[in-house]
């Protein structure tokens, strides 16, 4: 299938898909939205997926983009107001990276949750000579809880 690619976005970009499509990259359903960016980009989710021939609604969806975010291949671009929804929601466009391993953890979050714990009483018991780098780290694990 021949693809039409806005003018908006750099050859780069396009080098980037052609090689994610080549290579199967991306999920089939991850891949059918990144796709759907093509013809609009930058644009709104529900912009996308008004121009895309793809066989899923708009439900369920928004999480792909963030996903995709997250592999590293399309941005935030900023914020607009959507053609189709009129709402203020983000806007999104091609990065010229290829995806990136997601970590995926293998703990519980109870595991999570007591390592934080942990790190707090050994903290609390050496705050006198505790270092920035110390709470940086405990702040971390409170983050990926």
């Amino acid at each position: 299938m021949e693809w039409y690619f806005n003018m908006n976005i750099r050859q780069t970009s396009i080098d980037c898909y052609n090689q994610i499509k080549k290579e199967g990259l991306l999920s089939k359903r991850r891949f059918e939205v990144y796709e759907a960016l093509l013809s609009s980009a930058p644009c709104t989710s529900s912009e996308a997926l008004r121009n895309a021939n793809t066989t899923f609604g708009v439900f369920g969806v928004s999480s792909r983009f963030t996903e995709l975010r997250d592999l590293g291949v399309i941005y935030e671009k900023g914020e607009k107001t959507c053609s189709i929804t009129g709402r203020n929601v983000i806007e999104w466009d091609f990065t010229d990276k290829l995806p990136v391993k997601i970590k995926k953890t293998t703990t519980t979050k109870k595991h999570r949750i007591d390592n934080t714990l942990n790190s707090l009483r050994e903290l609390y018991k050496n705050k006198n000579t505790s270092t920035d780098e110390d709470w940086v780290k405990v702040a971390d694990l409170i983050n990926n809880i």
